[in-house]
């Protein structure tokens, strides 16, 4: 009997420091940041505690683009202990509903890797109709002309400065540089492809003055019919 007592002593002795572990406790995995215009930045802190009787050890952090940052206040929490990751959302190229993730890796045996959600609607306030131009197949020497219709739905002007074009084959030009809230200009868009040319490629790019969106962009694109 005080064997059987002992070797119990002895298993419970030993097994207790295999058992314990850090634990990561979140008190909120996914923040809805609502509507922001595009332009705008989106900052939210990720909170979360070590609920382990172990040092919870913190990894590297994976977003998912570059249009999202985030830093920690620590790598390493104490049990008992919080901790903070501050995540920055930059929405100036988004328009629409946007999901973005941020993955958090730690020695959590049980949570080796944390994602956090980050989600909500960039609207722009500078709208482009259409977004892009695409000519589709022409043929050599074909003259090639698109409007895109740029629309401010915000409260402020904005001065527009004359287009340029990254694109020696491609031409632009605005119908008016200035662009009042509730008002719209046309960007008349020219190309063409010389018969050398297999395809005709670059961007149409219109700085501005609102700090929000302080360049407009618009891909433009054809390709030489065979």
């Amino acid at each position: 009997m005080v064997r059987c007592l002992v070797l119990l002593l002895l298993t419970l002795t030993f097994a207790a420091p295999l058992l314990a572990a850090p634990q990561v406790t979140v008190e909120q995995l996914n923040y809805d940041f609502g509507e922001v215009f595009q332009g705008e930045q989106v900052n939210y802190t990720y909170r979360f505690r070590n609920a382990g009787d172990q040092i919870l050890e913190l990894g590297n952090v994976h977003t998912s683009c570059g249009c999202t940052a985030a830093l920690l206040s620590s790598r390493r929490i104490a049990p008992g202990d919080s901790g903070e990751l501050n995540a920055k959302f930059d929405s100036t190229r988004f328009r629409g509903p946007v999901h973005k993730s941020i993955t958090l890796e730690t020695n959590d045996p049980l949570h080796q890797q944390v994602i956090f959600g980050l989600s909500g609607i960039v609207r722009a306030e500078l709208m482009i109709n259409p977004e892009r131009v695409s000519w589709g197949t022409v043929t050599a020497g074909q003259e090639l002309e698109s409007i895109v219709t740029i629309s401010n739905q915000g409260k402020t002007m904005v001065n527009l400065q004359p287009p340029k074009t990254t694109n020696n084959f491609l031409t632009a030009d605005l119908s008016a540089q200035q662009l009042p809230p509730g008002g719209q200009v046309e960007l008349r868009i020219r190309g063409q492809l010389d018969p050398g040319m297999a395809r005709l490629s670059g961007y149409v790019i219109i700085a501005t003055d609102y700090r929000n969106v302080p360049h407009i962009r618009v891909p433009v694109s054809a390709r030489l019919a065979k």
